[in-house]
């Protein structure tokens, strides 16, 4: 499957950095995918998806590990995860109740259910230290004074910047549904 993920994409050097992103993000998008579908096969979709996915926007990701590449593989697979969950129980008032938890969980920014693809561009319209900060606190689970450590600046300034933000995101949010 690597060989066919390789093959979409067009520099030798793209090329080893996505083989490398995948041989170290693989397993733990498979996890997130299983964590949502509690299905093998259906996780193992997700995950493939998640990668197709992450290549058509390959050229907006760190050509390097770090937190933030991480984050963005695994909102891939998040987004695929849950379009497949929708899909595979339907839009049911228990499975609408069931995202919109998860969703609410991990970003915690709106009220609306967005389709995967529409959350995953919004949330690519952010800067990039809007999204950093998003996917450190909502995706990875830090606390504000591990935020801080991690990007060298104060807590009380992680505290404003994930402020600024949420309301950064609501704002494309309404943008988007307005285009829409």
């Amino acid at each position: 499957m690597l060989m066919m993920y390789l093959s979409m994409l067009d520099t030798e050097e793209d090329k080893n950095i996505f083989e490398e992103f995948h041989n170290a993000y693989a397993s733990l998008m498979y996890n997130v995918a299983y964590g949502i579908l509690k299905d093998n096969k259906l996780a193992e979709d997700a995950v493939q998806e998640g990668f197709i996915r992450a290549i058509k926007y390959f050229d907006k990701f760190p050509k390097t590990k770090c937190p933030h590449a991480r984050n963005k593989f695994v909102n891939m697979v998040r987004c695929a995860a849950l379009d497949i969950y929708r899909k595979r129980k339907g839009y049911q008032a228990d499975s609408y109740d069931e995202i919109k938890e998860t969703i609410m969980d991990v970003l915690a920014v709106t009220d609306e259910i967005f389709e995967g693809m529409e959350l995953e561009r919004c949330l690519f319209m952010l800067p990039e230290s809007y999204y950093v900060i998003i996917s450190l606190k909502y995706d990875d689970g830090y606390s504000y004074s591990e935020i801080a450590g991690i990007l060298n600046i104060t807590e009380e300034n992680v505290k404003k910047r994930l402020m600024r933000a949420r309301k950064k995101l609501k704002e494309i949010i309404n943008e988007q549904e307005a285009v829409i």
